[in-house]
C-alpha cells in the first residue's frame, strides 16, 4: 500500500515524464486540478491511465463518476482510500492533520511506507519532548545548540534506519547549501533528505503561527526541471514543487542550521523489548514537562528575576509564553500512543474515542493557561495569580489521567509480549 506522500510522488512522476506538463510550477497538496493546473478532461484521463499502469494507483469508477474532487490532496485521498484499507484500521486512525513535531513526522512518515512496521511507537517521545526555556524565562520550541540526537539514535534503535547528519555546523553556509543541492541532484533510490529551513521565508507557505523566523524541517527531493524542487512537510501535510532559489533563500538563513540523510533500504520491525526500552527512557510518568516549565516561567516572573539575577517584569509574561501555540500540539502524539496499543491489544474503540477527546482538551487548554498569562501580565492583579495557578494544576491532573490509563494499557502490553528475553532484560 502506497502512504499519501508516495501517491503525490506518483501524480508528479506522471505529469512531469509521462505528460511533460508546463505547469509542473503549480503543483502542490492543495492545488486546483483545473484553476492551478490547467488539466482538461482528456489530460486527467490520462494521469489516471499511467497512474494505474505504471504505478498500481487504480480510481474507482463510482468516484471518478460523481468527480467530488478538485484539488491534488482530494484526488490523493480517493486513491489512497481506494487501496483497501481495511476497515479495522478506521476507527482507531489518528487524525493526519495533527501538527505534532517536524523531525518525527519527516522520520515517522518513512516508517509509514513499510506494511511491518508501526510508526506510531515512535511518538512515544514526543508529549514529553525537551522544552526550552531560557535564561531570561521564555518558553520556545528551538534554540541553535538544540540536538535531535535522542531522536535519530532511536530511530535506528526501533526499525534499523541509520540517520547522518549531513550538515557540517563548522563550515559555511555556503558550503553546506552547495552540500544540500549535491544531495538533492544526485538523490538515490530509497534515500530521503531532511533540511531545517527558515518557513517564513516561504510566502507560498501558511504559516499559522505567523513566527518570523520559524525554523522547520522538511524533506526535498528532485524534479526533471533542476530549477525546480520537490517540498516534503509531512507535519503539516503538504507536499508541492518550489523554486531551488527560494529553498535555498529559505535555508540560508542565520537563524537554521542542521540536516540529516538517511535510507529505509535495511529497515527492520521493532522488538518488543525495544519499544518496552523506548518507552521506559520517554515518558515520565510522574511529571509533566510542558506545564512544569510554564510553572516555572510563571513563578520567575512573579519573583522579578530572571536566571542571570537580572530584572523580569511581569508585564512581560504575556512575551514569554507566545511560542506556547507551537508546542502544545505535541500533546496529540498521545493520540499515536494509545491506537498502538487499542490495536495490539484490541482494546474498546469507544474508550479510544473518550480518550482522544480528552487529549484534545489537553492540548487545548493551554489557550486558557496562556489567555491567564496575559491577564496577569496585563493587570499584576493577584487574583490572576491564583487563577493561572489553578488552571496549571488542572492541567496537571488532565495529563496524569491520560498517563495512568496509557501507563495501565502499557502493563497490559507487556504481560501479553512477555518473553524470557523480555522477563530478562527487566530483572
Amino acid at each position: 500500500m502506497k502512504t499519501k506522500e508516495q501517491i503525490v510522488d506518483s501524480i508528479l512522476t506522471v505529469l512531469s515524464h509521462n505528460l511533460a506538463h508546463p505547469y509542473i510550477n503549480a503543483f502542490q497538496s492543495d492545488a486546483q486540478l483545473i484553476e492551478d493546473l490547467a488539466l482538461d478532461s482528456v489530460q486527467f484521463l490520462q494521469v489516471l491511465t499511467f497512474l494505474e499502469i505504471e504505478h498500481g494507483l487504480e480510481m474507482p469508477e463510482n468516484a471518478l463518476i460523481k468527480g467530488d474532487f478538485s484539488t491534488v490532496r482530494e484526488l490523493v485521498q480517493i486513491l489512497y482510500q481506494a487501496q483497501g484499507i481495511p476497515q479495522t484500521e478506521k476507527g482507531l486512525e489518528v487524525y493526519e492533520d495533527l501538527k505534532v513535531h517536524c523531525v518525527a513526522s519527516c522520520l515517522s512518515e518513512i516508517v509509514k511506507r513499510h506494511p511491518t512496521l508501526d510508526h506510531r511507537i515512535f511518538y512515544f517521545s514526543i508529549w514529553d519532548a525537551e522544552v526550552c526555556v531560557s535564561d531570561n524565562y521564555r518558553l520556545t520550541y528551538h534554540r541553535q545548540d538544540i540536538s535531535h540526537q535522542f531522536f535519530t539514535e532511536w530511530y535506528e534503535k526501533l526499525y534499523g534506519i541509520k540517520v547522518d547528519s549531513w550538515y557540517d555546523h563548522s563550515a559555511t553556509k555556503a558550503d553546506n547549501i552547495n552540500t544540500l543541492c549535491s544531495l538533492v541532484d544526485k538523490r538515490q533510490a530509497n534515500q530521503h533528505i531532511m533540511v531545517m529551513l527558515d518557513m517564513f521565508q516561504l510566502p507560498e507557505r501558511k504559516n499559522e503561527f505567523n513566527k518570523d523566523p520559524f525554523p522547520h524541517y522538511v524533506m526535498l527531493g528532485p524534479t526533471t526541471d533542476p530549477e525546480l524542487w520537490m517540498v516534503y512537510d509531512p507535519d503539516y501535510r503538504w507536499e508541492g514543487v518550489i523554486a531551488k532559489e527560494r529553498i535555498v533563500h529559505a535555508v540560508n538563513q542565520p537563524t537554521v542550521s542542521g540536516g540529516y540523510i538517511f535510507s529505509d533500504q535495511w529497515v527492520r520491525p521493532s522488538s518488543a523489548k525495544t519499544i518496552r526500552d523506548y518507552i521506559d527512557t520517554s515518558v515520565h510518568w510522574q511529571h509533566n514537562p510542558v506545564t512544569d516549565a510554564i510553572r516555572t516561567i510563571v513563578k520567575a516572573h512573579l519573583a522579578g528575576r530572571d536566571k542571570n539575577d537580572q530584572p523580569l517584569a511581569i508585564e512581560h509574561l504575556s512575551q514569554a509564553l507566545e511560542e506556547l501555540p507551537v508546542i502544545q500540539p505535541r500533546k496529540y502524539a498521545y493520540e499515536h500512543a494509545f491506537a498502538f496499543f487499542w490495536r495490539e491489544l484490541l482494546l474498546p474503540e469507544a474508550e479510544f474515542d473518550q480518550l482522544c477527546d480528552a487529549i484534545d482538551e489537553l492540548a487545548k487548554a493551554y489557550k486558557v493557561i496562556h489567555l491567564q498569562a496575559m491577564k496577569l501580565a496585563a493587570s499584576a492583579k493577584p487574583e490572576f495569580v491564583e487563577k493561572i495557578l489553578q488552571v496549571l494544576d488542572q492541567q496537571d491532573q488532565r495529563e496524569f489521567a491520560l498517563k495512568q490509563r496509557l501507563h495501565s494499557a502499557y502493563q497490559q502490553w507487556l504481560q501479553a509480549n512477555r518473553t524470557p528475553q523480555l522477563d530478562a532484560a527487566g530483572a
